[in-house]
């Protein structure tokens, strides 16, 4: 079993919990069946209850404010298909994963490291470093052009790809999360983007 734990300065404990469930449902094959263990409410209840609600008002709260950590509902809800089996777990309680995943949060946190493992360690900033992914986590640009998605390094690349063709798509992003956003919004999978990769 491979763990994963990251990092990301000025943010919350709400976005790196959803962090967290949308990187590992992006190692997670589509269609496979995953149990996801969390001790984040937010979470659960965000993508099980209150996601349809909230899209239906435009991404605005019940009680009318704008929904907050929209980019990452908007990455999580094209990987938390039917398969996704939601389990709420009390934090600190003694569960064993829940108590492993906080040990790893706190060393990362403190810029230590991860105690225990041979671990991938991502940074889920928009600074240009090494995610996950193993690509740099600068600028990208995405295109897609009669069905095929294609990812650049500069506007001047995308532009030459774009420019004139009827009906083609592009984006600037700054992290994978942006460009997961990207291509869900344009009818895409997210395994396209797990395929650039190779």
């Amino acid at each position: 079993a491979e763990e994963l734990t990251g990092y990301e300065a000025h943010t919350t404990n709400n976005r790196m919990e959803m962090q967290a469930v949308i990187e590992g449902l992006r190692r997670v094959g589509a269609g496979q069946p995953v149990r996801v263990l969390t001790d984040s409410q937010y979470v659960i209840k965000g993508i099980t209850e209150w996601l349809p609600g909230w899209k239906r008002r435009g991404w605005i709260t019940a009680g009318g404010k704008p929904v907050e950590n929209r980019d990452l509902w908007e990455a999580l809800e094209p990987l938390a298909g039917k398969w996704v089996q939601w389990e709420h777990v009390r934090g600190h309680a003694g569960h064993p994963e829940n108590e492993r995943a906080n040990d790893l949060a706190q060393a990362v946190a403190r810029k230590q490291s991860p105690p225990g493992t041979n671990m991938v360690v991502a940074n889920f900033e928009s600074s240009p470093t090494t995610t996950a992914t193993g690509r740099a986590n600068g600028t990208t640009y995405l295109s897609l052009v009669q069905g095929k998605l294609v990812r650049q390094a500069t506007w001047n690349e995308c532009q030459m790809r774009v420019q004139g063709v009827s009906g083609a798509k592009f984006k600037k992003c700054r992290s994978y999360t942006e460009e997961l956003a990207a291509i869900t919004a344009w009818g895409l999978q997210p395994a396209a983007l797990l395929e650039l990769e190779n």
